[in-house]
């Protein structure tokens, strides 16, 4: 039973929190995740500084972008005083639109943010204050790119260098938001911290074995309890995921697996394998008429147009629409070089 393709989805898409050295870098590094931003903000940008009006587009220059089509921008929260509340939910619905970023300029994009903001069921105090922070998170994100630290050093990874990275970001978000920075960042600056405590015990020379699972175990009592649950279902996680790759590289039989993992988690990989197999093949269907809308070289505004008619056809859960928008967006990035 093939099951690479799936576990390397898993792994990408499923194990967030995972205590390895490649997910603590990849937590901060240069990312394909919603979090980069490409340019900093035209305008607005400064903190304290004066603002600058942004131009103001028409429709068509904003017209819905393929890599957001099928779905729908999240809520954002307000407060009992009318404010935009300060949860993380508000950096959500900003980095929704970051999905876009390769797809327009930034002007255009922060026209189509500003756009959305209007659309939201909120008053005019909670707009004041999202359109005040979006390009000061903007600025946040590409300051975080423009001066990636070397935290690589030889094959390897160095922790002092993460641990620097880390207080520089911090440091950032402090400076471009102020009291925003909690909720957008503080959690997830924990648990990097977090994430290299548990690296540098468990790379440490002068331990042994023993000594490495006292500290650690040490180590997770200190975490709150959803962080500690959330870590030994990461674990557990692994555990079978790396059951299920010896046994596909050893090509077992299904009754292998119900024999190695159960009849139920047996069963349950059977049916994401095959649930895969036919999302695979809608999506190579559909990769065929997007590549010969593409030879007909249309207009840009037109070409997203019929391809967010295409893609909420055959995609119409907005997951699944997602998911095929970022293939196409690597396709697209693959092609340019």
């Amino acid at each position: 039973m093939e099951v690479r393709a799936m576990l390397s989805r898993a792994v990408l898409y499923g194990a967030t929190g995972l205590i390895a050295a490649a997910a603590v870098w990849h937590g901060f590094g240069r990312q394909t995740s919603p979090s980069a931003a490409g340019n900093a903000p035209s305008g607005r940008a400064a903190p304290g500084g004066a603002a600058r009006p942004q131009p103001v587009l028409a429709a068509s220059d904003v017209a819905l972008l393929a890599s957001l089509a099928g779905s729908r921008a999240p809520s954002l929260p307000v407060g009992p005083d009318g404010h935009l509340a300060k949860v993380r939910a508000v950096r959500e619905f900003f980095d929704y639109f970051l999905l876009a970023r390769h797809d327009v300029m930034p002007v255009a994009l922060d026209a189509l943010v500003e756009r959305e903001i209007d659309a939201q069921p909120i008053g005019a105090a909670a707009r004041r204050d999202a359109r005040e922070l979006w390009p000061r998170y903007r600025a946040c994100i590409a300051a975080f790119d423009a001066q990636p630290g070397a935290a690589l050093a030889g094959a390897g990874l160095d922790p002092d260098a993460i641990s620097g990275e880390l207080e520089r970001r911090a440091a950032l978000a402090r400076r471009w938001l102020g009291d925003w920075s909690t909720p957008f960042f503080d959690a997830e600056f924990r648990r990097q911290h977090d994430d290299l405590d548990w690296f540098r015990i468990a790379r440490d020379p002068t331990l042994d074995d023993a000594q490495k699972r006292e500290r650690l175990a040490a180590l997770d009592l200190t975490l709150p309890p959803g962080e500690r649950d959330a870590r030994a279902r990461a674990a557990r996680q692994r555990d079978a995921i790396a059951t299920i790759a010896r046994l596909d590289g050893q090509r077992a039989t299904a009754d292998a697996l119900r024999a190695q993992l159960g009849a139920d988690v047996a069963a349950r990989v059977a049916r994401m394998q095959q649930d895969d197999d036919a999302w695979q093949a809608r999506y190579r269907d559909y990769a065929s008429e997007r590549d010969r809308l593409d030879a007909q070289q249309l207009a840009p505004d037109a070409r997203d147009a019929r391809m967010a008619q295409l893609r909420q056809r055959d995609f119409p859960d907005p997951a699944d629409a997602l998911r095929a928008a970022s293939l196409d967006a690597g396709r697209a990035a693959a092609s340019a070089h």
